[in-house]
């Protein structure tokens, strides 16, 4: 795993000696100036084959291959974990040549000044390594948090998803007072979205909603107490006082480090802003002579020009050969981003600035209301050191006095920073770039590591999956669901929409949600995924768990394997494969199952049959049964989710019909003799994983041949097939029913196993 510099940057979880970091192109970003969001100005990248550099933390495993021998061993299910503990100090970079076989840790170091002899800096790094990813993980949290401080507003935030709406990708600037209430209508008293089957007291089963944040577009960026009264007449507290009305937390948009060019605060205030020479360098803008660039392995560490993020030839200057300042010398204020017309950052230095922002937070927070809030473009407060301070370090304090103005009753979402000044600060946090409504871009081309795209997004969504849960919540950016003014089609969509789902803690969506607008395609799409397994509000006593996400196999670019659990008593496992590239391509399980199938023997030893044999999935998108030595067609920017159905030692993995307790006391229960258990197998046309949308699984106690099955509550009427098995060697019963239907039998036998597949289609609709 290669880990991007700050939120929007690329992290890869397949780089190996074949990855090339290549440079980012100097004309590309010179005419653009979007490198200065990245990296460029602190680190050369090395543009070779097989050496990549990885920030904060990374993760090194084997290849998901086939041993080509039986002496061969392969283990990518064993992950070594190496992550810093000290980037409080300074950014921690891993630099790894694949054909020296070497790992190198360097720590950006640059403007830091001790100031005693007892003035110490400590380069802290942490290691772990074992067959569970979430193990290794959990033990890099609890290290980070035995060093540091935890936060958080909500400690539990990453126990269930937040779900919410945002203005941004579907109005960006573009909103107002109407546009917001408009929005806001679509959701009953309690949160919840309203749907056809909801009454307007909210207890209908609506997308259960609980933050409506606002976006950029209420003021110009960097006059945030300064609102728009054209767009917002009655103010920004009347604005949050009617989302509070609806049941939501109230969300608003800051970029409180920046400022744009054609803001108040810059005309009136320009010595608030970091300056730069017209011409020249800030004085601490690169790595210090200290690290030597042979020991990196790298040709040679450049220099910088800040204002415009690419590089210049040769090695660092040394203080003394650096132009010299005086009080003649004209400094001009320093761009940060191109965005707003053109962006400057505050001086956090600044006692001034510091209080400016401190009354900031207070007004927002407090007079206006806003319980949630979204901080883009951090990455602005370590843009140049000074003050004898590393950019790590002031990024570290910059995130530090964020929380101590929110508060800690505040939701803070943290975007566009360096990911380690963030842990435990912000409850949530971008981990990807921002999605678009396009797949992919030709600025890909251009080695840009921060470009807007879906694909984009969703590889550092794969890579970065461990975070959530343990630093603060993933947040993967939003889901669409409307198909205008929209370059995703039905099946990017869907992908975008799982995998945000399934890694991700903060679900949020910029769509409006007009339900009785919504064509029967988006409403089968949305209904997929209502309600989601750890959704609070949902009715739903279920949740899933991520164990790993496998990189990239060499010969399948931009597939990855994830391994889910869940479903009642998380007793159902799945095997999702994603296909984010723009070719279909076969893919086996054989790899994954295998190290499903260890970890079942370990866990139960006294079932440790043989594991030789095949395990048996249902494919979620055919509706078939397959082994798992099998190879499956995964068309381009799909998701195909498998469902465990049988294991390798021929034990069904689904539950098994319980006897109905009705009118039944538990000394009768007990009593009752069951003929023959019945599994469920598999569902198609519920939910996007398979089972998850059953709530109970019942049979009638007397009439053993009459089934029942109950489902978690709907948006919207769906058609739900349902796939039950029981002993073939038992005398078939034509008049077995699920729900008072009849069920059809199917002729085939699962692989041998003995077992007799039956099939029924019930017409589930929505429970008022």
């Amino acid at each position: 795993m290669a880990n991007g510099y700050q939120s929007w940057s690329t992290s890869f979880a397949g780089a190996d000696e074949s990855s090339v970091f290549e440079r980012p192109n100097r004309f590309y970003h010179e005419l653009t100036r979007l490198g200065l969001a990245s990296d460029m100005h602190i680190f050369q990248y090395p543009g070779g084959k097989g050496r990549v550099h990885s920030n904060l933390v990374t993760v090194i495993r084997d290849k998901c291959l086939e041993p080509s021998s039986p002496h061969t061993v392969r283990r990518p299910e064993e992950a070594v974990l190496c992550g810093s503990l000290s980037e409080n100090d300074g950014f921690t970079y891993f630099l790894m040549d694949m054909a020296q076989s070497r790992l190198t840790i360097a720590q950006d170091c640059v403007g830091k000044k001790l100031r005693s002899r007892d003035d110490k800096l400590a380069l802290r790094t942490f290691f772990s390594w074992g067959d569970k990813d979430t193990a290794v993980w959990d033990a890099y949290a609890t290290a980070w948090r035995s060093m540091h401080q935890d936060r958080r507003c909500i400690l539990s935030s990453t126990e269930n998803q937040l779900c919410g709406w945002t203005s941004w990708y579907l109005h960006y600037e573009n909103i107002n007072e109407h546009v917001v209430l408009d929005h806001l209508s679509h959701f009953t008293g309690s949160g919840h979205l309203l749907s056809g089957n909801s009454h307007g007291d909210g207890s209908g089963n609506g997308w259960p909603a609980k933050v409506f944040q606002i976006d950029d577009g209420y003021t110009v960026v960097g006059d945030w107490l300064d609102y728009n009264l054209g767009k917002f007449p009655r103010g920004m507290a009347f604005i949050a006082d009617q989302v509070r009305s609806k049941g939501l937390i109230p969300g608003l948009w800051l970029a409180p480090f920046l400022a744009s060019k054609t803001s108040k605060i810059v005309s009136h205030y320009p010595d608030w802003f970091l300056k730069t020479p017209p011409c020249g360098n800030p004085s601490l803008c690169t790595f210090e002579e200290n690290v030597h660039v042979k020991k990196l392995g790298w040709d040679r560490v450049q220099d910088t020009h800040c204002c415009f993020g690419f590089h210049k030839e040769g090695y660092p200057r040394s203080a003394s050969n650096r132009s010299p300042s005086s009080s003649s010398t004209t400094y001009e204020m320093m761009l940060t981003h191109p965005a707003f017309s053109g962006a400057y950052a505050l001086d956090l230095e600044n006692a001034e600035v510091r209080s400016h922002l401190a009354h900031v937070f207070r007004v927002v927070t407090q007079e206006w209301g806003f319980k949630m809030l979204k901080l883009d473009f951090l990455f602005a407060a370590a843009q140049v050191a000074r003050n004898g301070k590393t950019r790590g370090q002031l990024m570290w304090e910059a995130m530090q006095m964020v929380r101590s103005w929110a508060g800690p009753d505040t939701v803070l979402l943290g975007c566009g920073v360096p990911l380690g000044s963030s842990f435990m600060v912000v409850d949530y946090c971008r981990i990807g770039c921002d999605v678009g409504a396009s797949w992919d871009t030709t600025q890909r081309h251009f080695h840009d590591r921060e470009y807007i795209s879906c694909v984009n997004s969703l590889t550092s969504t794969l890579s970065r999956w461990a975070l959530s849960g343990r630093f603060f919540g993933n947040d993967p950016d939003v889901f669409f669901i409307r198909d205008w003014r929209m370059g995703l089609t039905l099946a990017e969509r869907k992908t975008l929409m799982l995998l945000n789902h399934l890694l991700g803690h903060l679900i949020f969506c910029s769509d409006p949600f007009d339900t009785s607008r919504m064509s029967s395609e988006q409403q089968t799409l949305l209904s997929l995924f209502h309600p989601w397994t750890s959704t609070p509000g949902a009715n739903a006593t279920i949740g899933h768990e991520v164990h790993r996400v496998l990189q990239p196999l060499p010969q399948h670019s931009d597939v990855y394997t994830i391994q889910v659990q869940g479903g009642k008593d998380k007793q159902c496992m799945f095997i999702l494969v994603a296909n984010l590239s723009s070719r279909a391509q076969y893919v086996g399980l054989n790899v994954m199952d295998r190290i499903i199938s260890q970890e079942q023997m370990s866990m139960q030893p006294e079932h440790a049959l043989s594991t030789k044999g095949s395990s048996v999935y249902f494919n979620a998108d055919t509706g078939q049964l397959g082994s798992s030595a099998a190879a499956y067609w995964i068309k381009p920017r799909e998701t195909s989710v498998f469902l465990r159905v049988m294991d390798s030692a021929g034990r069904f993995c689904g539950p098994n019909a319980s006897i109905s307790r009705a009118g039944y006391g538990p000394a009768m229960l007990k009593s009752v003799r069951v003929d023959e258990p019945v599994y469920l197998v598999a569902t198609k046309g519920g939910h996007v994983l398979p089972t998850t949308e059953v709530k109970s699984f019942e049979r009638n106690a007397t009439y053993q041949d009459r089934l029942t099955i109950q489902f978690w509550p709907s948006m919207f009427t769906r058609t739900v097939t349902i796939w039950l098995a029981w002993q073939s060697s038992s005398k078939v019963n034509k008049r077995w029913t699920l729900n008072g239907q009849p069920l059809e039998f199917c002729p085939q036998v699962i692989l041998g196993s003995g077992m007799n597949l039956t099939k029924c289609t019930l017409c589930v609709h929505p429970q008022i």
